[in-house]
């Protein structure tokens, strides 16, 4: 009897979160934020570093965002103010931009589980690297995963510029090669 309860309790615990999750899900607007870890191009070598100084890399975002939902599928554009912070040979370089992802999702546990991936679009606003002559626009691409509950979210995504769109310090710093941006992005989301 007691497992009977329990298992009915789970179940009807289950449904409600599925059915504040919907405000997530349904179409609309909402302001996000959140905190992101940059890497230029080795994550695992970048991973020992981590313990050492954990806040060296680490930067935000705050933004906009929209969603147009079909069903399972929606599509979901933003537009956020990001800050990306690196750490190379002991100098610190910030990077300030504007990032525009055009991401596709799919709900797979009903509207509280979703995965996404698409374009993301970047203009450069200030950065440190400036003198060395790169590309105001660029582009690149941000996969992931949210949960939903009521009219809030939470997502951890990956981002990472495409390779035709990379900036080449050669020489600069270590002289081992291309500086890319990627970084893991933690983001909070409310939707009105």
């Amino acid at each position: 009897m007691k497992t009977i309860i329990k298992s009915t309790l789970l179940l009807l615990a289950f449904m409600v979160s599925i059915q504040m999750a919907d405000a997530q899900t349904g179409s609309g607007f909402g302001i996000k934020g959140g905190l992101n870890y940059n890497s230029n191009g080795k994550y695992f070598k970048d991973a020992e570093a981590v313990w050492g100084a954990p806040m060296n890399n680490l930067g935000y975002h705050l933004g906009l965002f929209g969603k147009l939902n079909a069903g399972p599928v929606f599509l979901r554009p933003e537009l956020n103010y990001t800050q990306l912070n690196s750490e190379v040979n002991a100098t610190k370089l910030r990077t300030q931009r504007l990032d525009a992802p055009v991401l596709v999702g799919l709900n797979l546990i009903g509207p509280l589980v979703s995965v996404f991936a698409g374009p993301s679009f970047h203009y450069y606003l200030e950065d440190d690297l400036r003198n060395y002559d790169f590309d105001k626009f660029n582009a690149g691409y941000q996969f992931g995963i949210g949960v939903n509950l009521g009219s809030l979210g939470l997502d951890l995504r990956y981002e990472r510029v495409l390779n035709g769109q990379r900036i080449d310090i050669d020489n600069v710093f270590t002289g081992q090669g291309d500086f890319r941006f990627q970084q893991l992005i933690l983001g909070l989301s409310l939707k009105f």
